[in-house]
């Protein structure tokens, strides 16, 4: 465990500091993400658009999630895997809807599973939401028996979903960002979680890190 890794033994100080962090860190992203539900809100008052809707509906939930995460145990503060977490996080919020376009079947079809997986995601991991790989405690039961990180996964299925009904160069691109970055994600929690039995016992039995049948 390198000294950038800060778990419970470690003094109060560094701990009170990363505290500071984490709660700026929430405060940013709790405003970010109401501004993002709010500019697909404004475009949803021109024109009622599934796409948008779900998007306001989701993003209003995530922001819920972030003001009432869970504190963490051990928390890894390496510079990529920082980069990566916020990366990961962030990123899905430049994505904006397309003037004239239209929602597409498949597109739509592909957000409201998205979306319910993500509810179901969100039902499951509870309180234990955060942005940088930390243990927030382990999770084994609900969508978390399918896959190791199942919003991760519905991320990615709504973020297609959307990118069909407003395709850009832009959204594109954006949404292969994110979804590196949270691989990279992926590995570094893994590292930190697989240092408790728990996980690796976990890990024994769910296979798949973020898509089934796939990896």
């Amino acid at each position: 465990m390198t000294d950038l890794m800060i778990s419970e033994v470690e003094p109060s100080n560094s701990r009170g500091s990363f505290r500071l962090g984490a709660v700026l860190s929430r405060f940013t992203l709790m405003m970010l993400t109401a501004f993002f539900a709010l500019a697909h809100y404004a475009a949803l008052k021109e024109e009622f658009r599934l796409s948008l809707a779900l998007i306001v509906v989701f993003e209003g939930l995530l922001v819920l999630m972030i003001a009432t995460r869970r504190d963490f145990s051990s928390v890894d503060l390496r510079p990529l895997a920082v980069l990566a977490g916020l990366i990961g996080s962030f990123a899905p919020l430049l994505l904006r809807p397309v003037a004239g376009a239209e929602d597409l079947l498949a597109g739509q079809l592909l957000q409201i599973l998205g979306t319910l997986l993500q509810v179901g995601a969100a039902l499951s991991l509870g309180r234990s939401f955060g942005l940088v790989p930390a243990n927030r405690g382990i999770k084994s039961g609900g969508m978390f028996r399918l896959v190791r990180h199942p919003f991760y996964f519905a991320y990615i299925v709504g973020q297609t979903g959307y990118l069909i009904s407003n395709f850009s160069t832009k959204n594109a691109a954006v949404i292969l960002m994110g979804t590196t970055f949270q691989v990279v994600r992926i590995r570094y929690e893994e590292g930190l979680l697989l240092e408790s039995e728990e996980y690796q016992n976990y890990a024994e039995n769910v296979r798949w890190h973020l898509v089934p049948g796939l990896w």
